[in-house]
This record gives structure tokens, C-alpha cells and sequence, in this order.
């Protein structure tokens, strides 16, 4: 695909920024309404359900962009192994966020819940306890990693711009000036 997006101000553009932040704030609502949720409020799952089909269908939506539109060049001086940290990182993100989803579906797909994300969809294929545990175990233990990669994430940023004083934070912010 073409180099349209590789920015020449060294910004993400206002769609790459739109997607990360709403994903973000998805993500952090959802963590919310999990802490303390019992497998058996319906109405709790049904908005955490949603959210988690959002965020896919997002993350689906921020994969096609990304490659259609380069992001901006990492600071030069930047040693090589945080640039290798940078994208394995990145590259970790996508996958276990769009995984989460995945797994979040097939615990409700198998779930004794009928579990409707959006209030219409139906995702639910018959009761097999097994298949839900397993789904469940997973998604619980993926939200943990999430949880890790995004907390690493926020510090390189935070360090980024705090410590290196760089623009690899700002260029991310929806009005950060770079």
C-alpha cells in the first residue's frame, strides 16, 4: 500500500489518533466494569460484550489504516533496542488486544448466558462448559497481559517525554504539538 500517511510534521494523523484513543478509553471502561463482575449479570456483560466487539472491529479498523498510513519515523537518536522494544511492543498490543476480543467471544459463544452484545447479536452456540472455561481461562489471563503491556506502554511514553524530553508522546496526543 501506499506511503500516504508517513506524516512529514512527525505526528500520527487525526485518524490513527481517533482509533488509539478510543480504543483506549474502551479498554479502560471494560477493565472497569470486569474488576468486580459476577458471570451472572447479564446486563454488566452485555455492555462489556459490546465494547469488546467495538474494540475488534477498531483494532481491525487501526490495522487496515496503519498499513495504508506509515507512522511517523521513531526519533533518531533513539538506541536500537528501544526501537526494537518499540515495535515488539506495538506489534504485542495489536495482537493480544484483537486476541482478547476473540477469547471475550468465544466465552460468550459457550456461556450459559445469553449474552447479547449491542442488545441484538446473538453470539451464543450452545452451553459447553468446558469450551467456556477454557475461553474464560484465557481471556482473564490475555486481560493480564494486556493489562502489563499497556502499564509498559503508558511508562515508555511517560518516560519519552518526561525523562528524554522527545516528542514520541506528543505526537500521539490529540492536540500535541510537535
Amino acid at each position: 500500500m501506499a506511503d500516504q500517511g508517513a506524516s512529514e510534521n512527525g505526528k500520527y494523523d487525526g485518524i490513527a489518533k481517533t482509533l488509539h484513543w478510543i480504543v483506549a478509553l474502551f479498554m479502560i471502561v471494560m477493565l472497569i466494569f470486569a474488576w468486580d463482575m459476577e458471570d451472572d449479570d447479564t446486563q454488566t456483560l452485555a455492555v462489556h460484550s459490546s465494547l469488546g466487539l467495538s474494540v475488534l472491529f477498531l483494532m481491525l479498523a487501526r490495522l487496515y489504516w496503519r498499513r495504508a498510513h506509515t507512522p511517523p519515523a521513531l526519533p533518531a537518536q533513539m538506541p536500537r533496542w528501544q526501537v526494537i522494544a518499540s515495535k515488539a511492543s506495538h506489534h504485542s498490543l495489536y495482537f493480544f488486544t484483537i486476541l482478547q476480543a476473540l477469547f471475550g467471544l468465544g466465552q460468550s459463544m459457550y456461556g450459559d448466558l445469553d449474552v447479547r452484545p449491542f442488545g441484538v447479536l446473538e453470539v451464543g452456540v450452545g452451553e459447553n462448559e468446558t469450551l467456556y472455561e477454557l475461553f474464560h481461562e484465557l481471556h482473564e489471563l490475555n486481560a493480564m497481559l494486556l493489562v502489563a503491556l499497556v502499564l509498559l506502554h503508558l511508562a515508555a511514553a511517560l518516560y519519552h517525554h518526561f525523562v528524554l524530553k522527545d516528542t514520541v508522546l506528543k505526537r500521539m496526543l490529540p492536540y500535541g504539538r510537535v
